[in-house]
């Protein structure tokens, strides 16, 4: 049972290394090294973000960000490029002359996300501490 535990805490501390669409455009089998492993990432989903975006330099996986200190259910995209590509999934109206580099979204809007792009996002657990 420790060893599960174990297991399960050490997948919520998520560790990789980020390339761009650009790199991953190229490659044959595209992939990404999620936790040590090797996490392939499917084709459809990079022509897709190829279609909903220009910059070539947006980072994959593009970060869920759950944190402690928000509200219940809520995800948080941060930078400017991974915020125009989930508005657009998302239907949502962006400015075209904002600078915003943070998107909060909830659980419902997390499904389409996920829908979508299951291998090119990926979720990272925050846990804040309030310490008085």
């Amino acid at each position: 049972m420790d060893r599960e535990i174990y297991r399960f805490l050490c997948d919520l501390n998520v560790s990789f290394k980020r390339k761009t669409l650009r790199e991953l455009l190229k490659e044959e089998k595209p992939y990404v090294i999620i936790n040590g492993r090797r996490h392939r990432i499917k084709k459809r989903e990079l022509r897709l973000l190829r279609e909903l975006t220009d910059n070539l330099d947006l980072k994959i996986p593009i970060v869920l960000e759950i944190d402690a200190s928000l509200e219940s259910g809520t995800v948080k995209i941060s930078g400017p490029e991974e915020v125009k590509v989930i508005s657009k999934i998302l239907g949502r109206e962006i400015n075209p002359f904002s600078k915003e580099d943070t998107l909060y979204i909830y659980k419902p809007e997390v499904r389409i996300v996920r829908r979508h792009l299951p291998t090119t996002t990926v979720y990272l657990f925050k846990m804040g501490v309030d310490i008085e």
